[in-house]
């Protein structure tokens, strides 16, 4: 089986075009749509272009990085599909192609490719939703939304994001000014170095923002809203003021002396 047009577009809008060699968030050495050199068709690939291996700094144009996705999911990650699962229902090809892209065939040993291949896709899409979404133990929300839309395109057979109305896009013109821009996408934890793939990035986990790489008005307040929010859950529970503490002191002391001249007006003299 080969992946759809609209199972390609899904990968591809899920990982983000990155132009320049970066480290992930396991430190593995990655360019263009989650490309590495542990991958054999794009390590093919650039040896043969480069002479050596991927290094730090090292880029590639959009129009190389679109052949080498369509070739490694159809020769590498689609091969491992049919070869688990045989014939299978295009969304549910095209799912198990996104899965295997960004865990691994090994994957595709786990528990909810095995109740795929028992054929009970609910199950599968129940496990795969609510599983596979951490990195060095710490859940990343880019993985979290990934399986449960994985997990959507297997139950229904619709991809999310592409299957419907397209969200309204910030204005061509918008003026961004980046190095701001940056430091809040790296204070939410998009640590992409390519600052377009940092911002959709966010924007994919944003909904219902439109995933085009301009971080304008409405991907700033999205952003601006998202760091207030994580302020909020971070932010010590709030204490007295010093101005109360002082005045409940001045009662309580008030308070005693006042006893006291009640004791004294009653005492015999």
């Amino acid at each position: 089986m080969k992946i759809s047009d609209k199972g390609l577009a899904f990968i591809a809008g899920h990982e983000g075009f990155v132009s320049t060699a970066y480290r992930d968030p396991v430190g593995v050495l990655t360019i263009g749509y989650g490309f590495t050199m542990r991958s054999r068709v794009f390590a093919a690939w650039w040896r043969t272009r480069h002479g050596r291996a991927l290094r730090m700094g090292d880029a590639i144009s959009r129009a190389d990085a679109d052949v080498i996705l369509k070739r490694l999911v159809d020769e590498e990650y689609g091969a491992a599909v049919t070869a688990r699962f045989g014939a299978l229902p295009q969304h549910h090809f095209d799912a198990a192609c996104s899965v295997a892209y960004n865990l691994g065939p090994r994957a595709l040993t786990w528990r909810w490719a095995r109740a795929l291949s028992a054929g009970d896709p609910a199950r599968a899409a129940a496990i795969l939703s609510a599983n596979y979404n951490t990195a060095r133990g710490r859940k990343l929300p880019g993985l979290v939304r990934r399986r449960k839309e994985e997990a959507h395109l297997l139950r229904t057979g619709t991809f999310p994001g592409l299957d419907r109305a397209e969200a309204p896009r910030e204005p061509a013109d918008a003026t961004v000014d980046e190095e701001s821009a940056m430091r809040m996408l790296r204070a939410l934890g998009y640590l992409q170095a390519d600052f377009a793939a940092a911002t959709r990035a966010f924007q994919r986990d944003t909904p219902p923002l439109a995933v085009d790489g301009i971080f304008g008005p409405r991907t700033r307040a999205a952003a601006e809203r998202r760091l207030r929010e994580t302020a909020g859950n971070r932010s010590p529970a709030r204490r007295p003021s010093r101005l109360a503490g002082v005045l409940a002191v001045g009662l309580a002391l008030l308070g005693a002396v006042r006893a006291a001249w009640r004791r004294w007006r009653g005492s015999p003299r």
